[in-house]
Formats: C-alpha cells, structure tokens, sequence
C-alpha cells in the first residue's frame, strides 16, 4: 500500500519546479531564496564587460573580508558571506548574493540582493561606489 501512494506521488514531486530545486538547497547552494527577494534587491548599470564586472565584484568581495559561498560566471552570480567584518547588523551567516546580467557588449546590470534589507542596501552602496572606481 506504501508503495502504492508512494509511486501515486512520485510523478507529481518529480513535476514541481521547487523540487527541482532541493539538491541544491540540500547542498548549501540555492540561490532561489535571492532570485524572489523583492525588498532586499538594489541594481545599478556599469559600462564594463560581464568578465571585468565579474572579476572586479571578487576583488571587491575580498577587500570587504566577506567570503565567497558559490559563483557561476555562466549564469552570472556570485553569493558570499561573512559581512560582518564590514558591515554591523548582521550574523557571520548571513548571506548575499550578486547578479550580472549583459544588457549589451559593454553595458552590465548589476544586482545586489540579500534577505536582511538593511544590509542589502548598505553592501549596495558600498559595492556600487567601488565598482564605479
């Protein structure tokens, strides 16, 4: 009977996109949680290519003492954490991430998005200033 309702079930879990999200959540790498944060999200338009943008966002993340969790150049993400040396009102486990989108050759749209908002605009700024520099 178990195995009935199980094999009833299976195919609709198998169907449900937030499934197709739980290897990744399992393994400590879902970026879902910053793609539908809506009040955390701050974005600004660089004249730079992805590969500098995306070069220069790891150079940044380094000088904020935060550390990188995962990144993908190919998607165009980057989330890291331990703001905390940076950055009051946080926990070391509180994480951001970082989106590029290529809206030209040398045109980038860059994304910052964390669930602590405060924090999400404070790390904007910041990272918006260095990035124009």
């Amino acid at each position: 009977m178990k195995k009935a309702v199980f094999l009833l079930i299976f195919p609709f879990l198998l169907i449900s996109c937030s499934v197709l999200d739980y290897p990744a959540r399992i393994a400590g790498f879902s970026i879902q949680k910053f793609e539908n944060e809506q009040v955390g999200r701050f974005e600004e338009v660089f004249e730079m290519s992805k590969k500098d943008g995306f070069n220069k966002m790891l150079e940044i993340i380094s000088k904020l003492r935060a550390r990188v969790t995962h990144k993908s150049f190919n998607k165009g993400y980057i989330v890291a954490f331990e703001f905390t040396k940076s950055f009051d009102y946080c926990l070391d486990s509180t994480e951001a991430a970082f989106f590029f989108e290529v809206i030209d050759n040398e045109t980038l749209k860059v994304t910052v998005v964390c669930n602590n908002s405060l924090l999400a605009r404070n790390i904007s700024q910041k990272v918006f200033e260095m990035m124009r520099s």
